[in-house]
């Protein structure tokens, strides 16, 4: 992946704000992105958005399909964590979270520059740190209790992450491959991943296991003790028959302060024939917590490295985020009102699949209104009840009991259908005074209590109430 400078105007795409491009390979960019939210929220990721070339090529969408299916698999510590995935605008695009740091390959470039070494401590906690999270990858099992067998294939220095803090961070599983996908073809330049850090399995074709990965994190590891590049030869021919045949000399050949113990977990991890290397990732992590205990490795020594090494250069991708004013992000989340629920989509003129369902929630309420409108006009509500006429020629009544005041319970049996209410004329209620109004409501109720039995069903259908015809019909008595 190449770095690129900034990207000074930020773009939208789908529900994030891309910031600027950090880097860019041969399948996809990368971009530094914030996610807005309400009253200024924001978090930071990390896009990788499939290059527009790339996107309409099979093979390129299945291996970024492939990335995002085996990364929401991964749930460790030292690996970094992919949250989102999907298609904008018929771009795919992956969302992952943002390490602030350095890669192994730009602190190995910048210690070169100073004419420095990578202190033997913290070049051994970095490979212990990616051998354990490759155990749990290698070891990853699936809801049916079988291993995935997940190889990531390209275990390189740009793919290792120094933070800042001290962690490290294995990056990009984009040519990972789990249990059935074991073998590929290195011709017509289909080869994966980068040839100075492949096993020589892969070059002859071989299937593959965990194995491969953990002779990758043994050249990374040779190379952050030697100083120096291990097998990259003039071509690519000459890189593969270095991996191949090449003597390979103990990293204390050009540093003795090596540890005879460190020199054997890199030979080991070199074992050109795989059962001759470390069965897995733990055991190599094994081997090397003992190396550190014997070099005396503490917390702090990676993040007090890359500080002495970069600076305040370290802090400069914060530059970028405070640009990030408060006026543009409001102007963000406000065109976003009403995409608020929206997921990135390959089709944009589908509306959201939450506003479908505010829409038919809305029309379901409507025609249950329109339907209890009709039940009520075809059983005689559209006139005044008996109960309407009572509390009109009733004095110091009102029309309806005050607020709060709950109505009686409807008693058990229910009596035969009546005939429609007859709709008397209207007469003018007199003005009921404040003081009698609680005594009139009371007077209303007991009245409409003893009335119930003769004219209830009337007054279930006034009151919203549903009867059942079929019950009615069927009871003694019913002519």
């Amino acid at each position: 992946m190449t770095a690129l400078g900034p990207q000074l105007k930020p773009e939208r795409f789908g529900r994030y704000l891309l910031l600027d491009r950090i880097g860019t390979g041969g399948m996809a960019e990368v971009f530094r992105a914030v996610l807005p939210g309400a009253q200024g929220f924001r978090q930071t990721f990390v896009v990788k958005r499939i290059l527009a070339e790339r996107s309409r090529a099979t093979d390129f969408v299945d291996m970024f399909v492939q990335e995002a299916r085996i990364g929401s698999l991964l749930s460790h510590p030292n690996i970094v964590q992919v949250f989102d995935f999907g298609n904008v605008g018929g771009d795919y695009f992956l969302a992952m979270e943002y390490l602030r740091g350095r890669d192994v390959q730009v602190l190995m470039r910048k210690l070169r520059e100073q004419n420095l070494m990578c202190p033997v401590p913290v070049a051994a906690f970095i490979a212990h740190e990616v051998a354990v999270c490759l155990g749990y990858a290698h070891d990853l099992k699936g809801v049916d209790g079988k291993r995935l067998n997940i190889v990531h294939r390209d275990v390189s220095p740009s793919n290792i992450m120094c933070l800042r803090t001290g962690g490290v961070k294995l990056l990009d599983f984009g040519i990972a491959k789990a249990a059935g996908e074991n073998t590929e073809n290195t011709e017509q330049g289909l080869f994966k991943g980068k040839l100075a850090y492949v096993a020589p399995e892969r070059i002859k074709n071989e299937p593959l296991d965990g194995r491969v990965d953990l002779f990758g994190l043994g050249v990374v590891l040779w190379e952050m003790l030697a100083g120096r590049r291990l097998f990259r030869g003039k071509s690519e021919l000459e890189t593969l028959n270095n991996v191949l045949e090449k003597k390979v000399k103990p990293p204390s050949a050009y540093r003795p302060d090596v540890p005879p113990s460190l020199d054997a977990v890199v030979l080991r991890a070199l074992e050109r024939k795989r059962e001759d290397r470390y069965p897995t990732g733990y055991a190599m992590a094994d081997d090397l917590e003992k190396v550190l205990r014997e070099t005396g490795y503490h917390s702090r020594m990676l993040a007090d490295l890359l500080r002495e090494a970069f600076g305040s250069d370290l802090s400069k991708s914060q530059e970028t985020l405070s640009t990030v004013t408060p006026e543009l992000l409001a102007s963000f989340s406000a065109d976003q009102v009403s995409r608020t629920d929206e997921l990135p989509t390959a089709s944009a003129a589908l509306p959201p699949p939450r506003r479908w369902k505010r829409i038919a929630a809305i029309a379901g309420t409507a025609a249950a209104a329109l339907a209890l409108g009709g039940l009520l006009l075809a059983r005689g509500g559209g006139g005044k009840s008996r109960a309407q006429e009572r509390a009109e020629n009733a004095p110091a009544a009102v029309a309806a009991p005050p607020v709060g005041d709950p109505m009686p319970a409807e008693p058990a049996p229910r009596p035969p259908a009546a005939a429609a209410v007859p709709n008397p004329p209207a007469e003018t209620a007199p003005e009921a005074a404040p003081e009698n109004t609680e005594a009139a409501a009371k007077s209303e109720r007991r009245r409409h209590h003893r009335s119930s039995g003769k004219h209830g069903q009337a007054d279930r259908v006034t009151r919203g109430l549903s009867i059942d015809p079929f019950e009615e019909a069927a009871r003694p008595g019913k002519k």
